[in-house]
């Protein structure tokens, strides 16, 4: 099914998810974040897409975030979400209506609710105190409320982290519903099945934060051949947390049978006690190295035309403004507020 955008009624959104313009995405994005929605889309399903820029500015600079919205996009779109199938825009395209909800909705749940949220807690201990942690890291999981339930989403893919921010988003629902009528569908959360790619070195999961150990997908090929020739294994006979993550990235990046055919052989070779490490590295070099020759090669055709983005999200934001002037007309009826 192809989306309609000249439609004027108020859409049925069966999933959305967001994504956040932080920078350069990896492979471990990629395959966290970005094959679930493509997977969801061959299964018929055309999801919502929006880009989370007000989200973002929790903890990084509005200017640095804006210079990443458009590139965000051409990734997904690159990497195989269907612009066609999928409505994407732009959170702050409707900055006045969500923020408008999240008051409404924040009435709903106290401080020290908001407080006992796992991710709040534990972004905490990490890297904040509350004496200097800002407001909207407490507010964060009440805009995410106010991002699903404006848009009266039935199901939002998230990973184990985010399952406590849907349940805030259930919990707000049931309140205003219980109250004001039922206004709101209650979300599901369609959870992701959790993948745990570790930093080339061996540090930590791979992230933006520490490039030595992760791939990005715009790294050239002699990048990646350097970075996985210089990644930590394990000794022959032994699987470990780090080799088990290689493995993962080359079965999910293989293009087919045979490949990930001649990973369980080198795998299994090496449990056996072969040395063979030197042939997965290779093995794995040439399967991530295809897949960004595919995904770098479709991302410059996107990008030849400057407007292509511009239009997208401009289609998105028509259809993401109806959508929350409809459910923030309800609202206000419901709250006698007109």
């Amino acid at each position: 099914m192809i989306y309609d955008f000249n439609k004027s009624k108020q859409r049925n959104i069966e999933v959305l998810t967001g994504i956040r313009p932080t920078g350069d995405l990896t492979i471990a994005n990629y395959l966290g974040a970005v094959a679930p929605i493509i997977k969801i889309q061959s299964q018929g399903i055309n999801p919502v897409v929006f880009v989370a820029d007000l989200h973002a500015i929790t903890d990084r600079e509005p200017a640095n975030v804006r210079q990443y919205i458009y590139e965000v996009v051409a990734d997904y779109i690159a990497l195989g979400v269907d612009p066609q199938k999928a409505i994407i825009y732009l959170q702050s395209d409707i900055a006045g209506e969500v923020t408008t909800l999240a008051t409404f909705l924040a009435r709903h749940i106290s401080v020290a609710e908001l407080l006992r949220v796992p991710t709040l807690k534990d972004k905490l201990k990490k890297n904040a105190r509350p004496e200097t942690a800002n407001t909207l890291l407490l507010l964060y999981p009440v805009l995410m409320a106010a991002d699903i339930l404006i848009n009266k989403a039935k199901k939002v893919p998230v990973g184990e982290d985010q399952l406590a921010h849907i349940e805030v988003t259930r919990l707000l629902a049931r309140r205003f519903n219980k109250k004001y009528g039922e206004i709101f569908p209650i979300p599901q959360a369609l959870q992701i099945k959790s993948l745990r790619i570790l930093s080339l070195k061996g540090e930590g999961k791979m992230s933006k934060t520490n490039p030595g150990g992760a791939i990005f997908l715009t790294d050239s090929m002699a990048t990646v051949a350097k970075k996985i020739k210089a990644a930590e294994t394990a000794f022959e006979g032994v699987i470990n947390k780090r080799l088990k993550s290689h493995i993962l990235i080359a079965k999910e990046l293989a293009k087919n049978r045979a490949e990930r055919n001649e990973i369980d052989d080198i795998i299994k070779a090496h449990k056996s006690g072969k040395p063979v490490m030197g042939k997965f590295k290779q093995l794995l070099i040439q399967i991530v190295q295809n897949f960004l020759k595919d995904f770098q090669e479709k991302r410059a055709e996107i990008t030849k035309n400057p407007s292509y983005i511009h239009s997208i999200l401009e289609k998105g934001a028509k259809v993401a403004r109806e959508n929350a002037n409809q459910t923030l007309d309800e609202v206000k009826n419901a709250l006698k507020f007109i």
